[in-house]
């Protein structure tokens, strides 16, 4: 899930892109309709959400002379592909940061047409079961009072990855 960086009185803060459309204007970030939204609504760019391949995508799109900016640069012919942690600034100086960290989390596990296996016990995990998915490598590990895989050691064994499950992300425009 990406999330966008926002700085207010109390520092910065991830809002989470869980939409399709966003506009970027005078106030912080305001969701915008589904449907395509009047030149005259004070956007200086918009975050519009794709899906190539199966992996989302953000593309920032603005006019080529609105002063909008991605890690310093113009935005050439008023479009970017955005990367995790991408600095944009609008033309009145209002920054924000764009970022494709994922925060681990326990859920339902989907299913596949072929078994899964715990990427700790080995176990399959059958659909439905709690579970979570890493998400710096993308292995699944059971995640129950049974079968506590993914909280059994402090990181991912393949990745290194951070286990707690509280442990919020690990990079932040503060750190820059």
């Amino acid at each position: 899930m990406a999330h966008l960086w926002l700085q207010d009185a109390e520092g910065w803060g991830a809002r989470r892109l869980d939409g399709v459309l966003y506009e970027l204007a005078a106030r912080p970030i305001l969701l915008a309709a589904e449907a395509p939204v009047a030149a005259s609504s004070g956007a200086s760019a918009r975050l519009i959400r794709t899906d190539a391949g199966g992996m989302p995508a953000w593309a920032l799109i603005t006019a080529r002379d609105s002063g909008v900016r991605v890690n310093s640069r113009n935005v050439a012919a008023g479009m970017c592909i955005l990367s995790d942690r991408d600095e944009i600034r609008t033309g009145d100086g209002t920054q924000y940061y764009f970022s494709t960290e994922t925060l681990a989390s326990v859920v339902e596990f989907p299913g596949a047409e072929r078994p899964v296996y715990c990427g700790r016990c080995r176990e399959p995990i059958a659909a439905g079961a709690p579970a979570v998915c890493c998400p710096r490598c993308g292995i699944w590990f059971n995640e129950s009072a049974e079968l506590p895989c993914w909280t059994y050691t402090d990181k991912c064994p393949f990745c290194g990855f951070p286990t707690a499950l509280d442990a919020g992300f690990s990079w932040s425009p503060e750190e820059i």
